[in-house]
Protein backbone atom coordinates (compact mmCIF):
# COMPACT_ATOMS: atom_id res chain seq x y z
CA UNK A 1 0.00 0.00 0.00
CA UNK A 2 3.00 2.18 0.89
CA UNK A 3 4.09 1.83 -2.18
CA UNK A 4 1.24 2.57 -4.31
CA UNK A 5 1.24 5.64 -2.20
CA UNK A 6 4.81 6.98 -3.24
CA UNK A 7 4.07 5.78 -6.84
CA UNK A 8 0.70 8.80 -6.38
CA UNK A 9 2.90 11.02 -5.34
CA UNK A 10 4.97 10.94 -7.87
CA UNK A 11 2.55 11.22 -10.56
CA UNK A 12 1.46 13.98 -8.59
CA UNK A 13 4.35 15.58 -9.11
CA UNK A 14 4.79 14.98 -12.23
CA UNK A 15 1.59 16.11 -13.37
CA UNK A 16 2.29 19.42 -11.61
CA UNK A 17 5.74 20.09 -13.70
CA UNK A 18 4.05 19.10 -16.73
CA UNK A 19 1.80 22.11 -15.72
CA UNK A 20 4.19 24.55 -15.29
CA UNK A 21 5.12 27.81 -17.30
CA UNK A 22 7.86 29.90 -17.47
CA UNK A 23 8.26 32.97 -18.91
CA UNK A 24 12.00 33.53 -20.51
CA UNK A 25 12.20 37.32 -21.19
CA UNK A 26 13.88 37.60 -24.87
CA UNK A 27 13.97 41.31 -25.68
CA UNK A 28 16.54 43.64 -25.64
CA UNK A 29 19.85 43.12 -23.32
CA UNK A 30 18.80 39.21 -23.01
CA UNK A 31 21.67 36.93 -23.93
CA UNK A 32 20.65 34.76 -26.72
CA UNK A 33 22.85 31.97 -25.60
CA UNK A 34 21.13 31.86 -22.19
CA UNK A 35 17.74 31.91 -23.67
CA UNK A 36 18.08 28.92 -25.79
CA UNK A 37 19.97 26.97 -22.94
CA UNK A 38 17.36 27.77 -20.60
CA UNK A 39 14.80 26.55 -23.44
CA UNK A 40 16.59 23.03 -23.23
CA UNK A 41 17.07 23.02 -19.60
CA UNK A 42 12.90 23.91 -18.99
CA UNK A 43 12.56 21.31 -21.96
CA UNK A 44 14.84 18.58 -20.15
CA UNK A 45 12.63 18.62 -16.77
CA UNK A 46 9.15 19.19 -18.71
CA UNK A 47 8.37 22.55 -18.10
CA UNK A 48 6.86 24.31 -20.62
CA UNK A 49 8.06 27.64 -21.40
CA UNK A 50 7.82 30.59 -23.67
CA UNK A 51 9.42 33.88 -24.92
CA UNK A 52 8.06 37.12 -23.56
CA UNK A 53 9.37 40.64 -25.47
CA UNK A 54 9.10 44.23 -23.55
CA UNK A 55 5.65 44.31 -25.53
CA UNK A 56 3.60 41.63 -24.12
CA UNK A 57 4.90 42.89 -20.25
CA UNK A 58 4.34 46.35 -21.17
CA UNK A 59 0.87 46.08 -22.97
CA UNK A 60 -0.30 43.99 -19.94
CA UNK A 61 -1.57 44.37 -16.78
CA UNK A 62 -1.52 40.29 -15.88
CA UNK A 63 0.65 37.85 -15.52
CA UNK A 64 -1.18 35.03 -14.25
CA UNK A 65 -1.14 32.84 -16.80
CA UNK A 66 3.07 32.78 -15.47
CA UNK A 67 4.47 30.34 -13.25
CA UNK A 68 7.68 32.17 -13.22
CA UNK A 69 9.64 35.06 -14.81
CA UNK A 70 12.61 34.21 -15.74
CA UNK A 71 15.19 37.29 -16.77
CA UNK A 72 18.20 35.44 -18.35
CA UNK A 73 21.82 36.75 -18.26
CA UNK A 74 22.55 39.76 -20.82
CA UNK A 75 22.56 43.14 -19.99
CA UNK A 76 20.45 44.44 -16.99
CA UNK A 77 20.41 48.15 -18.17
CA UNK A 78 18.73 47.11 -21.10
CA UNK A 79 15.50 45.49 -18.86
CA UNK A 80 15.55 48.57 -17.29
CA UNK A 81 15.19 50.93 -20.34
CA UNK A 82 13.14 48.46 -22.30
CA UNK A 83 10.24 48.11 -19.44
CA UNK A 84 7.55 50.83 -18.41
CA UNK A 85 7.61 52.10 -14.62
CA UNK A 86 4.37 50.79 -14.69
CA UNK A 87 5.76 46.86 -15.81
CA UNK A 88 8.09 46.95 -12.86
CA UNK A 89 4.87 47.78 -10.31
CA UNK A 90 3.00 44.89 -12.20
CA UNK A 91 5.73 42.33 -12.15
CA UNK A 92 6.53 42.85 -8.30
CA UNK A 93 2.53 42.92 -7.80
CA UNK A 94 2.96 39.72 -9.59
CA UNK A 95 5.16 38.41 -7.06
CA UNK A 96 4.04 39.47 -3.94
CA UNK A 97 0.81 37.92 -4.74
CA UNK A 98 2.55 34.47 -5.51
CA UNK A 99 4.37 34.60 -9.02
CA UNK A 100 7.79 32.91 -8.77
CA UNK A 101 11.09 35.24 -10.16
CA UNK A 102 14.25 33.84 -11.87
CA UNK A 103 17.13 35.66 -12.10
CA UNK A 104 20.41 34.84 -13.74
CA UNK A 105 23.47 37.17 -13.94
CA UNK A 106 21.70 40.08 -15.55
CA UNK A 107 18.25 39.07 -14.33
CA UNK A 108 19.91 38.95 -10.45
CA UNK A 109 21.07 42.53 -10.66
CA UNK A 110 17.82 43.73 -12.36
CA UNK A 111 15.50 42.48 -9.73
CA UNK A 112 18.28 44.31 -6.95
CA UNK A 113 17.95 47.68 -5.59
CA UNK A 114 21.32 48.72 -5.73
CA UNK A 115 23.57 47.52 -8.69
CA UNK A 116 27.49 47.83 -8.06
CA UNK A 117 28.84 47.17 -11.60
CA UNK A 118 33.03 47.79 -11.84
CA UNK A 119 33.11 50.37 -8.89
CA UNK A 120 29.68 52.12 -10.16
CA UNK A 121 26.59 52.25 -8.20
CA UNK A 122 22.86 52.24 -9.64
CA UNK A 123 19.36 52.43 -8.35
CA UNK A 124 17.14 49.72 -9.80
CA UNK A 125 13.12 50.26 -9.52
CA UNK A 126 12.50 46.76 -9.46
CA UNK A 127 13.90 45.75 -5.99
CA UNK A 128 12.99 42.52 -5.36
CA UNK A 129 15.94 42.29 -3.43
CA UNK A 130 16.27 44.86 -1.34
CA UNK A 131 20.38 45.38 -1.10
CA UNK A 132 23.52 45.55 -3.54
CA UNK A 133 24.34 43.04 -6.18
CA UNK A 134 27.90 43.53 -7.12
CA UNK A 135 29.96 42.65 -10.31
CA UNK A 136 31.92 41.62 -11.89
CA UNK A 137 34.41 39.71 -9.95
CA UNK A 138 37.84 40.34 -11.58
CA UNK A 139 39.54 38.00 -9.09
CA UNK A 140 37.16 35.40 -10.92
CA UNK A 141 37.50 36.70 -14.19
CA UNK A 142 37.40 40.49 -15.41
CA UNK A 143 34.35 41.41 -17.53
CA UNK A 144 34.20 40.11 -20.47
CA UNK A 145 36.06 37.37 -19.74
CA UNK A 146 34.70 34.16 -18.70
CA UNK A 147 36.26 31.19 -16.12
CA UNK A 148 35.06 27.96 -14.63
CA UNK A 149 34.94 28.58 -10.80
CA UNK A 150 33.80 26.61 -7.40
CA UNK A 151 30.90 27.32 -5.32
CA UNK A 152 30.20 25.71 -1.82
CA UNK A 153 26.73 24.46 -1.71
CA UNK A 154 24.74 25.39 1.76
CA UNK A 155 24.33 22.29 2.94
CA UNK A 156 21.90 24.00 5.60
CA UNK A 157 19.62 25.39 3.07
CA UNK A 158 16.47 23.23 3.39
CA UNK A 159 14.87 23.63 0.07
CA UNK A 160 17.20 20.86 -1.86
CA UNK A 161 18.13 17.27 -0.32
CA UNK A 162 22.16 17.48 0.40
CA UNK A 163 23.73 17.06 -2.76
CA UNK A 164 27.23 17.36 -3.82
CA UNK A 165 29.24 20.24 -1.37
CA UNK A 166 30.69 21.83 -4.25
CA UNK A 167 30.15 22.78 -7.72
CA UNK A 168 32.27 23.67 -10.56
CA UNK A 169 30.32 26.42 -12.91
CA UNK A 170 30.54 29.21 -15.41
CA UNK A 171 31.14 32.73 -13.86
CA UNK A 172 30.61 35.25 -16.54
CA UNK A 173 30.25 38.88 -15.02
CA UNK A 174 27.52 37.37 -12.35
CA UNK A 175 27.53 39.78 -9.01
CA UNK A 176 27.47 38.64 -4.97
CA UNK A 177 24.59 39.64 -2.68
CA UNK A 178 24.53 42.02 0.11
CA UNK A 179 21.57 43.20 2.03
CA UNK A 180 20.59 44.60 5.38
CA UNK A 181 16.88 44.58 4.73
CA UNK A 182 16.24 41.33 2.69
CA UNK A 183 16.26 38.25 4.47
CA UNK A 184 17.43 35.76 2.66
CA UNK A 185 18.98 32.03 2.52
CA UNK A 186 22.05 31.37 0.76
CA UNK A 187 22.35 28.27 -1.39
CA UNK A 188 25.65 28.73 -2.67
CA UNK A 189 28.43 30.85 -2.50
CA UNK A 190 31.65 31.99 -4.43
CA UNK A 191 34.70 29.74 -3.43
CA UNK A 192 37.04 32.28 -5.24
CA UNK A 193 35.56 35.57 -3.60
CA UNK A 194 35.27 35.50 0.02
CA UNK A 195 32.80 33.09 -0.05
CA UNK A 196 30.38 36.05 -1.01
CA UNK A 197 26.47 34.66 -1.89
CA UNK A 198 26.35 33.51 -5.04
CA UNK A 199 23.08 32.23 -5.78
CA UNK A 200 20.60 33.33 -3.01
CA UNK A 201 16.70 32.23 -2.43
CA UNK A 202 13.85 33.97 -0.47
CA UNK A 203 10.12 34.81 0.02
CA UNK A 204 9.02 38.10 -1.49
CA UNK A 205 5.85 38.63 0.44
CA UNK A 206 3.78 35.22 -0.87
CA UNK A 207 5.82 34.49 -3.80
CA UNK A 208 9.11 33.25 -4.22
CA UNK A 209 12.92 35.19 -6.05
CA UNK A 210 15.50 32.94 -6.87
CA UNK A 211 18.97 34.87 -8.08
CA UNK A 212 21.71 33.01 -9.81
CA UNK A 213 24.97 34.60 -10.29
CA UNK A 214 26.77 31.78 -12.09
CA UNK A 215 25.03 30.38 -15.36
CA UNK A 216 23.99 27.29 -14.59
CA UNK A 217 22.04 26.73 -17.29
CA UNK A 218 25.41 26.53 -19.87
CA UNK A 219 26.62 22.95 -20.20
CA UNK A 220 30.22 24.35 -21.03
CA UNK A 221 31.69 20.99 -22.94
CA UNK A 222 28.69 19.13 -23.97
CA UNK A 223 26.09 20.62 -26.78
CA UNK A 224 22.80 19.58 -25.28
CA UNK A 225 22.48 23.17 -24.32
CA UNK A 226 22.40 23.93 -28.13
CA UNK A 227 24.75 26.41 -27.72
CA UNK A 228 28.70 26.20 -28.38
CA UNK A 229 29.34 28.53 -25.82
CA UNK A 230 32.49 27.83 -23.18
CA UNK A 231 32.25 24.84 -25.66
CA UNK A 232 36.45 24.98 -25.34
CA UNK A 233 36.46 24.46 -21.35
CA UNK A 234 36.67 21.25 -19.64
CA UNK A 235 33.82 20.62 -16.83
CA UNK A 236 32.95 16.97 -16.34
CA UNK A 237 29.84 17.86 -13.90
CA UNK A 238 26.76 18.89 -15.06
CA UNK A 239 25.15 21.87 -13.67
CA UNK A 240 21.52 20.65 -14.45
CA UNK A 241 20.56 18.45 -11.84
CA UNK A 242 21.33 21.02 -9.31
CA UNK A 243 19.51 23.67 -11.14
CA UNK A 244 16.58 21.78 -11.41
CA UNK A 245 16.55 21.25 -7.49
CA UNK A 246 16.88 24.96 -6.93
CA UNK A 247 14.46 25.41 -9.50
CA UNK A 248 11.84 23.22 -7.67
CA UNK A 249 11.60 25.41 -5.17
CA UNK A 250 11.09 28.48 -6.96
CA UNK A 251 8.26 26.62 -9.25
CA UNK A 252 6.96 25.01 -5.80
CA UNK A 253 7.54 22.02 -6.89
CA UNK A 254 6.87 19.79 -4.28
CA UNK A 255 9.09 16.51 -4.15
CA UNK A 256 6.76 14.63 -0.81
CA UNK A 257 10.12 13.72 0.68
CA UNK A 258 10.04 14.79 4.23
CA UNK A 259 13.01 16.98 4.79
CA UNK A 260 13.39 15.49 9.18
CA UNK A 261 14.00 11.98 7.73
CA UNK A 262 16.96 13.57 5.30
CA UNK A 263 19.36 13.97 8.88
CA UNK A 264 18.20 10.27 9.86
CA UNK A 265 19.28 8.03 7.27
CA UNK A 266 22.13 8.32 4.65
CA UNK A 267 20.90 7.82 0.87
CA UNK A 268 24.29 7.96 -1.42
CA UNK A 269 23.50 7.82 -5.69
CA UNK A 270 27.29 8.02 -7.29
CA UNK A 271 28.31 8.69 -9.94
CA UNK A 272 25.90 11.72 -10.34
CA UNK A 273 25.72 12.15 -13.39
CA UNK A 274 25.89 8.47 -14.49
CA UNK A 275 25.82 6.94 -17.43
CA UNK A 276 26.25 2.77 -17.25
CA UNK A 277 25.80 2.09 -13.74
CA UNK A 278 24.71 3.74 -10.52
CA UNK A 279 26.16 2.89 -6.94
CA UNK A 280 22.85 3.39 -4.60
CA UNK A 281 24.58 3.37 -0.99
CA UNK A 282 22.63 3.35 2.50
CA UNK A 283 23.02 3.14 6.37
CA UNK A 284 20.18 1.03 7.24
CA UNK A 285 19.31 -1.51 5.15
CA UNK A 286 16.55 -3.36 7.69
CA UNK A 287 13.36 -4.04 6.15
CA UNK A 288 13.96 -1.63 3.32
CA UNK A 289 13.43 -1.15 -0.57
CA UNK A 290 14.70 0.36 -3.47
CA UNK A 291 12.23 2.00 -6.49
CA UNK A 292 13.69 4.08 -9.09
CA UNK A 293 11.34 6.54 -11.33
CA UNK A 294 11.69 8.56 -13.96
CA UNK A 295 10.67 11.61 -14.56
CA UNK A 296 7.13 11.23 -15.34
CA UNK A 297 6.48 9.03 -11.79
CA UNK A 298 6.40 5.39 -13.74
CA UNK A 299 8.33 2.83 -11.59
CA UNK A 300 11.44 1.65 -13.39
CA UNK A 301 13.61 -0.40 -11.13
CA UNK A 302 12.44 -2.15 -7.77
CA UNK A 303 14.22 -3.87 -5.56
CA UNK A 304 13.32 -5.76 -2.69
CA UNK A 305 14.04 -5.92 0.86
CA UNK A 306 15.54 -9.67 0.81
CA UNK A 307 17.62 -8.10 -1.97
CA UNK A 308 19.24 -5.64 0.39
CA UNK A 309 19.75 -7.76 3.13
CA UNK A 310 23.49 -7.34 4.84
CA UNK A 311 24.13 -5.09 2.08
CA UNK A 312 25.09 -1.46 2.73
CA UNK A 313 25.00 -0.52 -1.08
CA UNK A 314 24.09 -2.36 -4.61
CA UNK A 315 25.11 -1.99 -7.91
CA UNK A 316 22.27 -0.99 -10.54
CA UNK A 317 23.09 -0.86 -14.45
CA UNK A 318 21.80 1.70 -16.51
CA UNK A 319 23.14 1.37 -19.98
CA UNK A 320 19.37 0.96 -21.11
CA UNK A 321 18.05 3.82 -19.18
CA UNK A 322 17.44 7.05 -21.64
CA UNK A 323 19.09 10.10 -20.70
CA UNK A 324 16.93 12.37 -18.32
CA UNK A 325 16.23 12.51 -14.84
CA UNK A 326 15.84 9.72 -12.42
CA UNK A 327 14.28 9.72 -8.52
CA UNK A 328 16.11 6.77 -6.23
CA UNK A 329 13.39 6.10 -3.50
CA UNK A 330 14.49 4.31 -0.22
CA UNK A 331 11.34 2.92 1.38
CA UNK A 332 10.52 0.86 4.65
CA UNK A 333 7.73 0.59 6.89
CA UNK A 334 8.25 3.40 8.78
CA UNK A 335 9.24 6.33 6.27
CA UNK A 336 11.07 7.07 3.24
CA UNK A 337 13.97 9.01 1.46
CA UNK A 338 14.36 10.34 -1.95
CA UNK A 339 17.95 11.69 -3.84
CA UNK A 340 17.91 12.53 -7.66
CA UNK A 341 20.46 11.64 -10.35
CA UNK A 342 21.09 12.02 -13.76
CA UNK A 343 21.75 9.46 -16.83
CA UNK A 344 23.95 11.22 -19.68
CA UNK A 345 25.90 9.62 -22.28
Amino acid sequence: MKRILILIIFLLCSSKVLSKEVWIYSDDGAWIDGIIALEQFFDYNSITHKRVYAKDLNTSNSYSEADAICFPGGYAYDYKLALSPKTIVNIREYVSKGGSYIGICAGAFFASSNVVWEGEEYPYSLSLFKGKATGSIQKIAAWDNYAMTKISINQENKIFQKIENDLTVLYFGGPYFESEETIFDTIATWDGYNNFPAIINFNYEKGRVLLIGPHLEIEENNDRDSTMFAFELNDIESDWDFLATIANWVLDIETGVDESIQTNQNLITYPNPASDYIEISISDNQNQSILIFNSLGIEIKRIEANELIGKSSICISIDKFPVGIYYCTLTSTENSITKSFVVLR
